[in-house]
C-alpha cells in the first residue's frame, strides 16, 4: 500500500473563502484522494502541552474580527471520529507523547483551506496543537511521528503560510518586496536539496527570515510536514501572491 501524502497549505487571510484570487482557484481545484482520514495542524492553535483535539463534530472558530459578515455565517460541519482520534493518539503514545484531550472549534487555519478543499467534507480529520515550546527540530520529530499514520492511509496537513508579515500588506498589484521573494527562493531550494540542518536554521541562514516571519507562528507547521514527509523534497502545487507579501506557496509531499 501506498502512503498517504502530506500537504503544507499557505492559508492566507481568513476571507479566503470569500475572494477571488489565484490561491482560492487552486484549492477548489485540490483533491486529496482516497484517504481513510486527515490529520492537521494549524498555525492558529498553540498550547503549553501536546493537545488533541476529541471534539466529534466541531464547529467553527471565527477567530478574527473586522471582515465581512457573511464570512461569521460560514459553516463546515466536519467530522473527527473517536477511530482516527484513537488512532493518533496510540501512535504519538508509541513514541512517548501524551496528547491530552480537549474539545474545540476549529480556527480558520483549518476549515478555511479545507472547505475549499473538501465542501462535501468527505474526508474524517483530527487536529492537533503545536507545543508552544517546540523548536523546529522538535516539529520535525513530532512529524516523524505522525508520519508513520501514512501507511494507514491518514494524511498529514500543515496549514501555515510560508511569509506572514502582516506589517508589510500593500495594496494588490504592488511589488513582490525583495525579501519576500530571496526568502521564498531559499526556502524551496532547500527543501529541493533535502537540507534538513539548514531548514531548521533557516532563521539565521535564510535572507529575509526575519522580515518574512517577525513571529514564526505561521512555519512552524511547516516542520511538521517535513518530519512526516520523512525528507523527502515537495512538489510545489501553487504559487502566488496576496496582499503584495504573503506566498500562497502550497506543497505535496509524496
Amino acid at each position: 500500500m501506498s502512503l498517504a501524502p502530506v500537504w503544507f497549505i499557505s492559508h492566507g487571510a481568513p476571507d479566503l473563502v470569500l475572494r477571488e484570487q489565484p490561491a482560492t482557484r487552486f484549492l477548489r481545484t485540490l483533491r486529496l484522494g482516497e484517504l481513510k482520514g486527515l490529520v492537521v495542524i494549524s498555525a492558529h492553535w498553540f498550547s503549553r502541552e501536546l493537545q488533541i483535539n476529541v471534539e466529534p463534530k466541531p464547529a467553527l472558530m471565527y477567530d478574527f474580527y473586522g471582515f465581512p459578515e457573511p464570512l461569521y455565517r460560514m459553516r463546515w460541519p466536519a467530522s473527527s471520529p473517536e477511530w482516527l482520534q484513537q488512532g493518533v493518539s496510540d501512535q504519538l503514545a508509541l513514541a512517548g507523547l501524551t496528547a491530552t484531550p480537549v474539545r474545540r472549534e476549529l480556527d480558520h487555519g483549518v476549515w478555511s483551506p479545507l472547505s475549499l478543499i473538501d465542501p462535501n467534507r468527505e474526508i474524517p480529520l483530527v487536529q492537533i496543537s503545536i507545543p508552544a515550546s517546540f523548536t523546529p527540530a522538535q516539529l520535525w520529530q513530532l512529524g516523524e511521528v505522525l508520519g508513520a499514520l501514512r501507511s494507514q492511509g491518514v494524511g498529514i496537513l500543515a496549514s501555515g503560510a510560508i511569509t506572514h508579515n502582516l506589517r508589510a500588506l500593500a495594496p494588490e498589484g504592488s511589488p513582490v518586496p525583495e525579501w519576500a521573494s530571496q526568502f521564498v527562493d531559499w526556502l524551496e531550494q532547500k527543501m529541493a536539496d533535502e537540507d534538513r540542518l539548514a531548514l531548521l536554521d533557516y532563521r539565521r541562514l535564510a535572507p529575509g527570515a526575519v522580515e518574512s516571519h517577525p513571529h514564526d507562528d505561521h512555519l512552524r507547521p511547516l516542520f511538521v510536514a517535513l518530519g512526516a514527509a520523512d525528507g523527502v523534497a515537495p512538489t510545489r502545487l501553487h504559487e502566488s501572491w496576496d496582499g503584495g507579501s504573503l506566498y500562497m506557496g502550497a506543497y505535496r509531499f509524496g
